[in-house]
């Protein structure tokens, strides 16, 4: 890519008319000459003149960076949010892929386009391009999709607790109350019940009944449940038969969802409504969480290549996008991962690389797998005896959120950790393999457990930790999921629990890239919570959130013989 560096101009809060003929407002950086140029556009809800944008925490590329490459960089305020007029909505009424569409046309007309748009941004700003896209603006060519959500953005059935239902919300609801105080539609009052609960989300977390969330209220905000209804169930639906554009999607391995994300990009490879978006579509994962994309995250350093900018991310998204809005040539590899343990970068040709061997390990123990002091164990071959581990959850002793994939901004810390805070409780299971022998044991892909489980509730939550222990007994966590089981069969349908009786049911732990080096083992944990980064499951089965008191549960996983609870790994031949 031998384009000239230009010098950048920046025209700020330019006025665009959406389709209903509300003004929405744009920064638009550009190569300060005449001539047309490819655009590159971002609609965040974060305020688009925010120093965010500087420190590349919204998009992975700096808008004075493109714009100094030969692309016009927009960046537009969504509908109701800081610098732009309307009443802001949720992406489920449509509203998003419509002014989506408005914009890409808009930035195509001007005089200094060349009529080509791509689309990039992260989080929220990633789902408006995903909304954009399926409405098939014509001017549109290429979307970069970055810490991206996906269909199943309910998370499991439950949200994330004090960072997005608590943080993140009331984050937002900062500048939506300012806007009602000065319409005397809200008070000052109802401002500091809502920056209360931003500056402190962990102590808002404790609150219950969560339906009664006080600056849920003080924010003219649905109470709890129908946030979680809204998650699960009002959520556009991502089709990427849809889509006729390629994108580049990004994730991290300690990013809330990177599962949706490549679950998004295999559903683009396969259903993509064009061939462009089916061959041209890419993913690049690294060891990063939602918000950051250095090399250090929780308690571990891996390596200063290991950043976005080193590993290549910047200009791996300027090279994609070169190729659709200037037609060059140089492209990309079909999936850009990073292998922790060895921290080293890898290419393939799909994803989860073409030799991936899924192998099952069996839980097995003497009936007491409980705390790292147990006799859980991990076997690769099929264990013949039967038998069993139970431990008590109580709800109002829930287990701390203590490393994984968390937003941090409600406080819970993404990343790895050293689990032996929580590996010492008697209300955790842990189950480790033998030392791994030989060449290190990697894995790459989805990772899940099969589990067969029991409760005395009619409704209760299991979560699991994959973890990588190391010679000195360390152990750190590298991948995550639960199921909230009244959900176990799709958030479609309700299916209760009867008390006492062995369900089969199988826990999602995301996709990650991962060696286990010689003389480590692999653990298991799987508990019942993992709070406040979720919310608790009070095993009652009544409507989420509302609750004051819950109940303890009796929790029984099943192993060996006809009950063969498994994890099951996405092993890479070769390189075990």
């Amino acid at each position: 890519m031998n384009q000239p560096r230009y010098s950048v101009i920046v025209d700020y809060d330019v006025e665009m008319q959406t389709r209903d003929g509300v003004t929405l407002r744009s920064n638009i950086y550009r190569p300060a000459t005449d001539g047309q140029f490819p655009a590159i556009l971002i609609r965040t809800p974060y305020d688009k003149s925010s120093a965010r944008f500087e420190k590349n925490t919204i998009p992975s590329i700096r808008p004075v960076d493109a714009a100094s490459q030969g692309f016009a960089y927009v960046a537009q305020d969504v509908r109701g949010r800081f610098a732009s007029e309307g009443k802001n909505e949720p992406p489920s009424t449509g509203g998003e892929g419509r002014d989506g569409y408005d914009a890409v046309e808009w930035v195509a007309a001007q005089s200094w386009c060349n009529g080509r748009v791509g689309m990039i941004g992260g989080s929220f700003a990633s789902i408006t391009q995903w909304m954009a896209a399926m409405e098939c603006p014509p001017s549109l060519r290429a979307i970069v999709p970055e810490r991206t959500g996906g269909p199943s953005t309910g998370l499991f059935g439950a949200m994330q607790l004090d960072s997005t239902v608590i943080g993140w919300l009331a984050g937002q609801a900062l500048n939506s109350i300012t806007k009602r105080i000065a319409a005397g539609e809200a008070t000052q009052e109802d401002l500091a019940t809502a920056r209360q609960a931003f500056l402190n989300p962990q102590a808002a977390a404790k609150h219950l009944p969560l339906d009664a969330l006080p600056f849920l209220k003080a924010a003219g905000l649905p109470p709890f449940a129908e946030q979680i209804e809204e998650f699960l169930h009002n959520m556009a639906d991502l089709d990427a038969s849809k889509i006729k554009v390629p994108a580049l999607i990004t994730s991290g391995w300690y990013d809330m969802t990177p599962g949706d994300a490549a679950e998004m990009f295999a559903n683009m490879r396969e259903s993509g409504g064009s061939d462009a978006a089916r061959q041209g579509t890419r993913i690049f994962i690294g060891p990063w969480q939602h918000t950051g994309l250095g090399p250090h995250l929780g308690e571990k350093f891996f390596g200063n290549h290991a950043s976005a900018e080193a590993g290549g991310l910047p200009g791996a998204q300027l090279k994609f996008l070169s190729r659709w809005l200037r037609d060059e040539e140089a492209d990309l590899p079909v999936a850009t991962y990073f292998v922790m343990g060895i921290n080293e970068w890898r290419q393939a040709e799909s994803w989860p690389p073409p030799s991936t061997k899924f192998q099952k390990l069996f839980l097995t123990s003497g009936g007491k797998a409980n705390s790292r002091n147990g006799d859980g164990a991990l076997s690769w071959n099929q264990v013949g005896q039967e038998g069993s581990d139970s431990y008590l959850y109580d709800p109002h002793d829930p287990v701390p959120s203590f490393g994984g994939r968390f937003y941090e901004l409600g406080g819970s810390i993404p990343g790895p950790f050293e689990q032996q805070p929580i590996e010492k409780r008697q209300d955790v299971l842990v189950y480790s393999s033998e030392p791994v022998s030989g060449e290190p044991l990697e894995i790459a892909g989805p990772v899940r457990l099969a589990i067969k489980a029991s409760s005395s509730a009619v409704d209760t939550d299991f979560m699991a930790k994959l973890c990588d222990v190391d010679e000195a007994g360390n152990s750190y966590n590298i991948a995550d999921g639960f199921v909230r089981c009244r959900w176990r069969n799709g958030t479609d349908q309700l299916s209760r629990l009867s008390a006492g009786e062995i369900t089969e049911m199988e826990i999602d732990l995301g996709v990650v890239a991962h060696a286990f080096l010689p003389g480590h083992r692999l653990r298991l944990q799987l508990t019942s919570s993992c709070f406040p980064a979720w919310d608790r499951n009070m095993n009652t089965g009544n409507p989420l959130g509302s609750d004051a008191v819950g109940i303890v549960a009796e929790q029984r996983i099943h192993h060996g013989g006809i009950h063969n609870s498994c994890l099951i790994l996405p092993v890479q031949p070769g390189k075990n």
